[in-house]
């Protein structure tokens, strides 16, 4: 760890935010966050402290630390759309990335929600999202769950899609662009098959299924 860094570990601070972005430190960007309260399994951790993850995650908690915009929510917003390729995608370890996509979203979604209304005609964020949103629907597979290159194993799919749930399941522009209930039958299916990090992430991503608890109208105002 950067010596930097050494005395505010402890938490994750909007000063440190952004010191860790303006250094363009994803890795410790990332690894504070895990630090700092957020279910991140080793493995996701790793595929993650790219840009795009990096940004996408801490501009979700830098919205969560603060009331409305600010010069560096504009700033992180910025750099996260620069990397918004055509097709809606986002790019982490490889091309079309399911979980640099969804970290984006998540980012972009919280940005709306926390916007004055007023503002938000005048922006490219609802189209940003919604194009996120139909590109990580197009990552499913015929079960539901989320492909990545990096995913061998139907348990690696799993955790992918899990993470993916947890970030997005109360957002209900995703759950009408993604096959959403298939997705969560799935994981019902087999709920007592799931490794530990896979069922922690899914049984929290079930908190925000308005199934069992509607989505705020704030959430829901996301929608396209």
């Amino acid at each position: 760890m950067p010596y930097l860094y050494k005395m505010e570990a402890d938490m994750l601070s909007i000063t440190l935010i952004q010191k860790l972005f303006d250094a363009h430190d994803h890795c410790r960007m990332v690894g504070c966050l895990s630090e700092n309260g957020m279910t991140l399994p080793l493995t996701l951790r790793a595929r993650l402290s790219h840009a795009t993850g990096a940004i996408g995650l801490g501009l979700r908690r830098l919205v969560e630390l603060t009331y409305g915009p600010t010069s560096l929510s504009v700033d992180m917003t910025q750099a996260l759309l620069s990397q918004q390729h055509a097709d809606g995608s986002f790019q982490g370890d490889c091309d079309r990335d399911p979980l640099a996509t969804a970290a984006a979203a998540a980012a972009i979604a919280a940005v709306i929600r926390e916007s004055p209304a007023q503002a938000q005609p005048d922006t490219a964020l609802p189209d940003a999202l919604d194009r996120a949103l139909a590109s990580l629907a197009s990552m499913q597979d015929d079960a539901g769950l989320f492909r990545h290159e990096d995913d061998r194993t139907e348990q690696d799919r799993a955790l992918t899609s899990a993470f993916i749930l947890f970030l997005l399941a109360r957002i209900s522009a995703f759950r009408a662009a993604a096959r959403f209930a298939e997705l969560m039958t799935w994981f019902d299916e087999r709920a007592d098959r799931l490794v530990p990090d896979t069922l922690e992430l899914y049984h929290m991503a079930s908190l925000d299924d308005p199934a069992h608890y509607p989505a705020s109208p704030a959430m829901d105002a996301i929608a396209a």
